[in-house]
């Protein structure tokens, strides 16, 4: 009995002592379990897809810092921001479309031949109001190439710009460089100024220098010389359109538009009218209207006949 009561307690130490190892064991497995394995066998196979997952999903974070590297983002936007540099045609293109927009086609005159076409041209500012035929250079080498009954083109190498009547914009076409017979020194015409004495028309008292005698326009004498060296100050107040008959032929110049308070209105210039004659000499032809001009020159009495209304009027002037 003695034997038996000894071993029951060595048996149930035994068992616990087994149970624990068992646990002890089990721990430690599952402990060596989370560790990665490094070694190859067959044993591994099972972990790799394990292993390839992770490595799949640390892959695009990677990707992600390799693409903001290569990118160098802040440089990116310094590239964006900073202006391209112009070239030279560009500047030169920028620099004849601003001299275009200060432009403004004030009348045309047209004859028998494309010689006898002519351009009349407000430069703007105080720049004065010019005539041009083909080939000659109005600005910054831009060429008059081509001048119809509304319209006047304007080029420079592949740089070209129409001009339309009584627009105040230019239009930018497509230009062929074209090779242009210029002309240095423009030929005389009647709207041309001299380039001395120009005088500013704001800077005179029309109501001073022009009065009324009856049917005459009295105009002063100082305001005549100034006139006749600078005519800017009569054209830069109108425009003129040169027109035609049923046959296409030239029938004189109609007065399209007068600015308020100019030296045109003051002298009794109204929209509407139908140049006809000017101290004698009929108004048909661009060469008529140089002959007038010239006599203007040097008269001191002067009559211009108008169509207006469907009635001819007589305009009479006095200088003195």
């Amino acid at each position: 009995m003695m034997h038996i009561k000894k071993l029951v307690p060595f048996g149930i130490s035994t068992a616990l002592a087994i149970l624990v190892a068992v646990v002890l064991l089990l721990f430690i497995n599952a402990s060596l379990l989370k560790i990665p394995l490094r070694a190859q066998g067959p044993d591994l196979q099972a972990t790799r897809p394990q292993t390839a997952a992770a490595e799949e999903q640390s892959k695009p974070e990677a990707a992600e810092y390799g693409a903001i590297g290569a990118r160098n983002l802040f440089r990116a936007k310094l590239d964006a921001e900073l202006p391209k540099q112009k070239t030279e045609k560009e500047i030169e293109e920028e620099a004849l479309s601003n001299v275009m927009r200060t432009m403004a086609l004030k009348g045309i005159m047209t004859g028998q031949k494309k010689s006898d076409y002519y351009a009349v041209i407000d430069r703007g500012g105080q720049k004065g109001v010019w005539t041009y035929e083909i080939g000659e250079v109005v600005e910054r080498g831009l060429t008059i190439t081509d001048i119809r009954k509304d319209s006047v083109s304007l080029q420079k190498a592949d740089f070209k710009g129409i001009l339309k009547l009584f627009s105040h914009s230019y239009e930018r076409v497509p230009g062929m460089q074209a090779a242009v017979a210029t002309k240095e020194t423009p030929k005389k015409s009647p709207s041309q100024p001299a380039p001395a004495q120009k005088a500013r028309p704001s800077a005179i008292d029309f109501n001073k220098e022009i009065r009324k005698e009856g049917n005459t326009t009295v105009i002063s004498r100082s305001l005549a010389t100034q006139i006749k060296a600078d005519n800017n100050l009569l054209m830069s107040s109108l425009a003129i359109k040169m027109e035609t008959d049923a046959r296409g032929e030239p029938a004189g110049y109609r007065i399209v538009s007068v600015d308020k308070g100019s030296l045109a209105q003051k002298i009794g210039i109204l929209a509407g009218d139908k140049l006809v004659e000017i101290n004698g000499f009929k108004l048909t032809t661009t060469e008529d209207l140089k002959k007038a001009y010239d006599t203007l020159q040097v008269s001191s009495r002067f009559d211009i006949k108008v169509l207006r209304g469907g009635r001819t009027e007589t305009l009479q002037y006095a200088i003195r």
